[in-house]
């Protein structure tokens, strides 16, 4: 009977296997990721970035973890395994079919398969059967440690600890015994937490031609909830969408630059971000989540960038916009204007450029003397004055009401 030979020992056409596959490692790779995008077809939905980044990388990982298992003549290490499981863990956060991911590391193992034994020949036959049951061992291997990543992670989000923060959050939000629910969740209530009401911008990904936006936005919203779970740990409670949402946050401790928190946590998730923010006691949090979305509905109306604001970043508007007969007066005093759309996108330009007249010509193309006409249009239309200082309160007010009423 033929006796097995240790892993560093295993040579075809001349040269050990291990040797082989560290040596052809780039050409291999890019093998690899071309083959599963050729035979795996979700792969093909996803954004290049992550292909060229995790996929890659996990790739790298896996491709140098079967060399040196056959350099030093054993299976995986635990290290290992647990490189295979973190990626699996982030495919079920994305809600990347398990099947494909499988699928991708079985397809994998072929290419490696083929580039190891590409120079064999008829007197490598015993060691072509050895590295072909190494290789089919290895994919055993890294196929329950992506099963066990993988399906843990789904334990995870439906397990216990999820749906209780599910139900406090929901709890914080509408209101109720929030010390009960949180004591029978075990959760250590903070002090108080940071209201954030956010509306993110779309990833490129999203709109792609050939990317599943599904995935593409899973992604983004994994992403920018990490850069906050990174620094408050996971007392961070959160309801998402594509478009943005609700997220509190604790506050213990050292009060960080929340700003600078929120552009971090656009920048890892690729997108702008808009956010209405106030701090709030667990008691608090339903008044205060209300409030701090009408403060980002305000912000969204009048075209205030990306950033983090408070409400008296824009008191006079948000008080402006609050319903009432008052709103519905000042925003009728601009109803003449509707007829008219030119002079209704000079008003608007023309305020939101500090009532700078050049300014607003250029940014409509058209001459000065035009707007100063359009505006002295306005005046006899509306009977308020842009052009007057006794005019342009009334006149901010009528359009701060018109956007509110719009857009209620």
């Amino acid at each position: 009977m033929t006796e097995h030979k240790c892993g560093g020992e295993l040579t075809l056409g001349g040269q050990r296997v291990h040797e082989r596959l560290t040596r052809e490692e780039p050409e291999l790779i890019a093998r690899v990721l071309a083959r599963i995008q050729a035979e795996v077809a979700d792969y093909r939905r996803l954004p290049v970035e992550e292909l060229a980044g995790d996929i890659a990388g996990i790739t790298r990982q896996a491709v140098r973890a079967f060399a040196r298992s056959l350099r030093e003549d054993r299976e995986l290490n635990a290290a290992e395994l647990r490189q295979v499981g973190a990626s699996a863990v982030r495919r079920a956060e994305e809600g990347f079919p398990l099947e494909a991911v499988l699928t991708a590391y079985h397809v994998g193992a072929r290419e490696i398969f083929a580039v190891g034994s590409a120079s064999s020949g008829r007197a490598d036959v015993a060691d072509l059967l050895d590295v072909a049951d190494r290789v089919l061992a290895f994919v055993g291997t890294v196929t329950g440690a992506v099963t066990r990543g993988y399906l843990e992670e789904l334990r995870t989000k439906v397990g216990h600890e999820h749906t209780a923060r599910r139900t406090l959050l929901s709890v914080l939000v509408d209101g109720g015994p929030v010390d009960v629910v949180a004591r029978s969740a075990g959760i250590t209530l903070p002090a108080r937490y940071l209201v954030l009401s956010v509306e993110l911008g779309p990833h490129a990904d999203e709109e792609s031609p050939g990317v599943d936006a599904e995935i593409a936005v899973r992604r983004k919203l994994r992403r920018f909830l990490a850069a906050f779970e990174g620094l408050c740990g996971d007392g961070v409670l959160a309801s998402l969408d594509g478009p943005g949402g609700l997220v509190l946050l604790p506050v213990t401790g050292r009060v960080p630059d929340w700003h600078a928190v929120l552009e971090a946590a656009g920048r890892a998730a690729g997108v702008t971000v808009l956010a209405a923010a106030e701090t709030a006691a667990p008691a608090e949090v339903r008044e205060v989540a209300a409030r701090t979305g009408e403060v980002l509905d305000v912000l969204r109306w009048f075209g205030r960038p990306p950033g983090l604001y408070a409400l008296d970043d824009v008191l006079v508007e948000y008080q402006l916009t609050r319903p009432g007969v008052a709103r519905d007066r000042l925003a009728a005093a601009l109803d003449p204007l509707a007829a008219h759309p030119e002079l209704a996108e000079t008003l608007d330009a023309y305020l939101a450029l500090d009532t700078n007249r050049r300014r607003t010509a250029a940014q409509l193309h058209v001459h000065p003397n035009t707007v100063d006409y359009r505006l002295r249009r306005i005046r006899d239309l509306t009977g308020i004055d842009p052009l007057h200082p006794a005019g342009l309160p009334r006149i901010m007010a009528a359009s701060a009401a018109r956007r509110a009423a719009h857009h209620g």
